[in-house]
């Protein structure tokens, strides 16, 4: 079913989608009345939740079970069926999906495992088996998975133990290719009192993947978040657009994306056969779609609490309220390494504080109330009402000390008032660690849409979090300003001299050169272009010249020219390799001020990224870069630059001048646009990018580009 918004699938997949989560009727193939077997917990599920649709068994033996009568083979069911529930062994999973393709039916789960995740063979069988699916139009969910369940509707397709729930809006649906990651999360979203539209077990994913269910489940209107724990995004080109679709809508993906590790990478190929693609380009890509991305469990719960308890995402940073000086400072250390930025208060929310507190309290943000919040309980709502009010806060933070259950429960009762319909976030923290509060302040901050926290560290994480996804607004459908330019009928390697040509013809400078073929050539081209000159050995193979004494720089005298343009050829056919050399690129000597790297790659999966750094010794010791998107404009990219942290030196440091950052960040912008506009570029790498200062632009002075 396509959406206005969501339209990544066609109609008739999306039909079959719907016979998978909205099934009228379903077959469990192993239905069976032993206790704990797979087939009994099924059919209990669905007893469970009073399942109003037709319910079919087949087994081995058939007979009555539970009430129900039994087929002993696929073929006596009869056709049509929505899906069917493959609880056998995997053995048998591939004559059970060719018999539902052959008996018409919509969707099938399957739970066994035993495929991709086991190496080559399992994954042979698995390709075979999602052929099968795929040509005969089955939505198959799996193999290796937990299945799903449907609050919704109240249909559950798992053979873990089910139970109904009450759902509201807004809700979260859970997806993930772990059963045991989307189980945890589901705990952990029900222990906070919050709603559940949908958990879905994807497994290896031979047919359906992640992306199906972003997308139908952005689609129910009770879902407002969408957590995803994902070991790999099959098709993520797809996800992205998903991403900023599901942005667009004013709903919210979280994701939490194992593979950072080696060990992870491992675990994640033997879990679910999944392939880790490049950490970073999806860290980079993801967030630009606007994904909330956490690295733990605990993170991903509570970024979905805030998610479902606020009306909007923050648009300014938070002010916090607390009752201890000592926690004021805490906090402003902690935002700090959070980046968390406090706003300055406005003059009027000031003068309203300054009301409120006692003579000697300072108003500030953080903001402490003192030890009269102790003496007065309803302080504390009157000093976060006034912050609310301030323009300039996005959201409002309260830490709070316990006190007694008695006047804990006291305080949260009187607070409320003045918080309660807040369209911004309010994060209620009472400071004590996991000593005992009164039941009845959670079931109260809840009903008023508000989170209650016990650690004000992970309150202020995932805040940060939220703040971040707030300042963002993906973009889509950025202007191409580029023509595609005429590209080398070659690929692999381009020598420095095809790459800089190319990079001209894009709009790129690049110092004046020309090859030259003979000594007596390049003192005619240094004279040509102007004295002082450098000199580099051209050939495909020559990456890394320098490494091999193939470049001077600064040569002057017409006999220095000639002698190390022999030196050069003499040091490239001495190589074991035995390259064939293009000729010697002599140049124009440029300014060596400040020095970047700026890259742009085709990622197999995700598709171009863009890198820029400091370049020289600072790339190899810092390893200070920034990624991007290949979609970035200038604003994105100085932003990307005020994030390294040598961004110091480029503004001019210790009397050193400034780098012209405008440059810089034009020519980071052209080459997204470029590789982006040429498919058959692969990567393309300046190394370094030479910026003088201000309105003196930037100059390519050695680049290397890959074609496919």
């Amino acid at each position: 079913m396509k959406t206005d918004v969501l339209a990544g699938i066609d109609d008739a997949q999306g039909d079959k989608l719907q016979r998978l989560m909205r099934p009228r009727s379903i077959a469990i193939v192993g239905a069976s009345a032993k206790p704990g077997s797979t087939g009994s917990r099924v059919l209990a599920n669905l007893q469970r939740f009073d399942f109003a649709g037709d319910i079919h068994l087949v087994s081995r033996k058939g007979g009555e079970i539970d009430g129900r009568e039994s087929v002993t083979s696929l073929t006596d069911l009869p056709p049509d069926i929505d899906l069917a529930i493959l609880a056998i062994p995997g053995a048998g999973i591939g004559d059970a999906v060719a018999g539902c393709v052959e008996r018409g039916i919509g969707a099938a789960v399957v739970y066994s495992s035993g495929f991709a995740e086991m190496g080559a063979e399992g994954r042979i069988e698995q390709d075979r088996i999602a052929k099968i699916a795929r040509d005969g139009g089955l939505a198959l969910l799996g193999p290796n998975c937990i299945g799903l369940t449907n609050f919704i509707d109240g249909t559950p397709l798992s053979f873990g133990v089910q139970r109904p729930a009450e759902i509201a809006a807004p809700a979260v649906a859970i997806l993930g290719q772990s059963g045991g990651m989307v189980g945890n999360i589901r705990l952990s979203c029900a222990a906070r009192e919050l709603p559940v539209s949908y958990t879905i077990s994807t497994g290896n994913e031979a047919v359906l993947s992640i992306n199906d269910f972003v997308e139908f489940a952005a689609a129910n209107d009770a879902t407002r978040v969408i957590a995803v724990f994902a070991e790999q995004l099959r098709d993520p080109q797809r996800f992205l657009a998903l991403a900023k679709a599901v942005r667009q809508s004013g709903k919210q993906i979280v994701l939490i994306h194992p593979g950072e590790s080696e060990g992870a990478q491992e675990a994640a190929a033997s879990h679910t056969g999944s392939l880790v693609t490049d950490h970073a380009v999806m860290r980079t890509l993801v967030t630009e779609a606007g994904v909330i991305l956490v690295e733990t469990l605990d993170e991903m719960g509570d970024v979905i609490e805030l998610l479902l308890r606020s009306a909007a995402l923050p648009k300014a940073g938070p002010a916090i309220v607390t009752e201890s000086g000592a926690f004021k400072g805490l906090a402003a250390d902690m935002c700090a390494r959070l980046k968390l930025d406090l706003p300055i208060l406005e003059g009027a929310t000031g003068q309203k504080l300054a009301a409120l507190l006692p003579d000697f309290a300072h108003v500030s943000n953080p903001l402490d109330i003192t030890a009269q919040g102790l003496q007065q309980p309803d302080l504390s709502g009157q000093a976060a009402a006034a912050l609310l009010a301030d323009r300039n806060v996005g959201s409002v933070l309260m830490a709070l000390m316990p006190g007694t259950q008695e006047f804990g429960l006291k305080v949260a009762e009187a607070v409320l008032p003045h918080i309660r319909g807040s369209e911004k976030p309010v994060v209620y923290t009472m400071l004590g660690d996991s000593s005992a509060i009164a039941p009845e302040i959670a079931s109260l901050l809840h009903e008023a849409g508000i989170a209650l926290f016990r650690s004000p560290d992970r309150a202020l994480r995932a805040l940060a979090r939220l703040h971040e996804a707030g300042r963002y607004s993906p973009v889509t459908d950025r202007r191409n300003d580029a023509v595609k330019i005429a590209l080398p009928d070659t690929s692999g390697v381009l020598p420095e001299y095809l790459g800089k040509a190319l990079l001209a013809s894009a709009g790129f400078t690049v110092p004046a050169g020309r090859l030259a073929t003979s000594a007596k050539d390049a003192v005619a081209a240094a004279a040509e272009i102007g004295r002082p000159v450098a000199m580099k050995a051209q050939a495909s193979a020559l990456s890394h010249k320098s490494d091999i004494g193939a470049v001077a720089l600064g040569l002057e005298k017409p006999e220095d020219i000639a002698a190390t343009f022999e030196a050069q050829v003499q040091r490239v056919a001495a190589l074991p390799s035995k390259i064939a050399l293009d000729g010697i690129l002599v140049e124009a000597m440029q300014p060596r001020d400040h020095e970047l790297i700026v890259s742009a790659r085709r990622d197999d999966d995700w598709g171009p990224i863009l890198m820029v750094g400091l370049g020289g010794i600072w790339i190899e010791v810092l390893k200070d870069v920034a990624m991007l998107g290949a979609d970035s404009d200038r604003e994105a990219v100085l932003a990307a630059l005020r994030g390294l942290k040598g961004y110091a030196l480029l503004k001019g440091a210790r009397g050193q001048p400034p780098a012209d950052l405008d440059a810089i960040a034009d020519t980071v912008a052209r080459l997204g646009v470029l590789i982006r506009a040429n498919p058959r570029i692969k990567e393309i790498e300046i190394n370094p990018l030479s910026a003088s200062g201000p309105g003196e632009g930037a100059v390519v002075l050695d680049a290397l580009v890959t074609l496919a």
